[in-house]
């Protein structure tokens, strides 16, 4: 075909025309172009070409922007993380180079190598890092151990130092120093330096305790029980923190062991941070215990010492439950009663039969042995006035060897000593009143009762 405005030879469908840009009309089914391109047809078909190629044209260009748009943010993420992500780096190793510089003008030649290192791994392109680095390494090579005179120097600064630190009370520096002292010369002011130590070892093991960090407390403790191993005031701390650590590890394990445990720290030390709360607490998570076994005699002990270190309604209502569960138990079964005889040789003490004492001596008694549901072993009984009614807050004291435990009578006047680890002769007193002590056996499996009894 040829261009309706200039002539030229058209070949292949194209939309304008190459030479004078005319627009080209293809030609319609049945072959033949109009050359009048002002008809009406032909004004139709050039007008709907137009807006079909506009819009196209539009289109392209729309996504051609948003394609463009996309990319330019994605570069400009990029840009800006890398440049935050350079700037940080660049920040730190201007502070290890920092650092650098000061460790090498104060001879710490070692210290000063270690950040250089990093400041040059961070920032490869800084020839003075890589030049202080060299400079630190080869006076590490060449260093000269110090002249004697110097050494003293040397160590008279820092036993000035070690001073000003024990003054201030700044324990982790007194550490620092010391070690650095004692690197230098073992023997340099070495009963100082250990005083010094035992200070910061006591102390920060007091602080600790407070923090409820008694691992690291009991640590700190020993080592000062190390240094001055007669200190009665270290070693009452190191023990309190060992027993207190020892029942938190029998803690919702062991209930009678940590009750043991916790016995013997709550008499040590009753104030001692919550020894009182959690031996109360001890003693009522085990009659709960006991209680779900429907041992109910044993939980009400339970509950009854519980509340003789902290009065609870709530306990209160929990061992008089038990109490009246433990009084509906039978008391003979098909084979007979269920106290026991009482070990080879020993015989129930009638009252008629008591070696009586001055008049107000509490005398003790041995009642009876009854029979346990385990392989435990208890010594419980009563303190009674005149009138056989129950004395409360009397200390009963249980002794065998060089052990002693204490108890505390509750309000109706019982007593208990529960999981007993030893099979021997136990000696009971009372502490606060005038009494007549009474050796009795321990036996695997048995409550042995004593009764203190005021005479007349």
């Amino acid at each position: 075909m040829k261009c309706p405005q200039c002539g030229n030879d058209i070949r292949g469908k194209l939309l304008f025309c190459p030479r004078c840009g005319h627009k080209l009309v293809q030609p319609s089914a049945g072959g033949e172009v109009s050359a009048n391109s002002g008809t009406v047809g032909n004004a139709r078909a050039d007008g709907a070409g137009s807006s079909g190629c506009l819009l196209s044209l539009t289109v392209l260009v729309a996504a051609a922007a948003a394609v463009l748009a996309i990319v330019a943010v994605g570069l400009a993420g990029v840009y800006f993380g890398t440049r935050d992500r350079a700037n940080t780096e660049r920040q730190a190793a201007e502070q290890h180079y920092t650092k650098g510089l000061a460790h090498l003008a104060a001879g710490e030649f070692e210290l000063a190598i270690a950040e250089l290192e990093v400041a040059v791994q961070l920032s490869p392109e800084n020839g003075q890092a890589l030049a202080r680095l060299a400079e630190a390494r080869e006076k590490l090579e060449v260093r000269p151990s110090p002249t004697p005179v110097l050494l003293q120097e040397i160590l008279a600064a820092y036993l000035g130092e070690l001073r000003a630190a024990h003054e201030a009370g700044e324990w982790q520096r007194v550490f620092e120093l010391a070690d650095r002292l004692l690197a230098t010369d073992a023997s340099y002011h070495r009963s100082e330096v250990d005083e010094m130590l035992f200070d910061g070892f006591y102390n920060s093991g007091l602080e600790l305790v407070e923090q409820d960090r008694m691992r690291e407390a009991g640590r700190l403790l020993s080592r000062a029980l190390a240094l001055r191993p007669d200190s009665a005031e270290v070693q009452r701390a190191e023990r309190l923190a060992t027993l207190y650590l020892t029942a938190m590890a029998y803690w919702n394990a062991d209930w009678a062991k940590g009750i043991e445990t916790l016995e013997s720290l709550y008499d040590l030390a009753p104030e001692y941070k919550d020894v009182r709360q959690r031996l109360h607490d001890a003693y009522v998570n085990d009659g709960d215990l006991l209680a779900k076994g429907e041992d109910w005699c044993e939980a009400e002990q339970r509950y009854a010492r519980a509340l003789a270190i902290i009065q609870s309604g709530a306990v209160d209502g929990k061992r008089e439950d038990a109490g009246s569960r433990c009084a509906a138990l039978p008391t003979e079964t098909a084979e007979g009663p269920t106290s026991t005889p009482l070990a080879e040789g020993e015989t129930p003490t009638p009252e008629s039969e008591s070696p009586l004492g001055p008049s107000g001596v509490f005398v003790g008694r041995l009642v009876e042995r009854t029979e346990t549901h385990g392989s435990r072993m208890f010594v419980r009984g009563k303190v009674l006035d005149k009138e056989g009614e129950g004395v409360q807050d009397v200390q009963v004291q249980i002794k065998a060897w060089d052990w002693s435990a204490m108890a505390v009578s509750d309000g109706y006047g019982q007593y208990s000593f529960d999981g007993l680890s030893n099979a021997v002769t136990y000696t009971l007193s009372l502490v606060q009143l005038p009494s007549r002590p009474v050796d009795v056996a321990g036996i695997w499996g048995r409550i042995t009762w004593v009764n203190f009894e005021e005479t007349e």
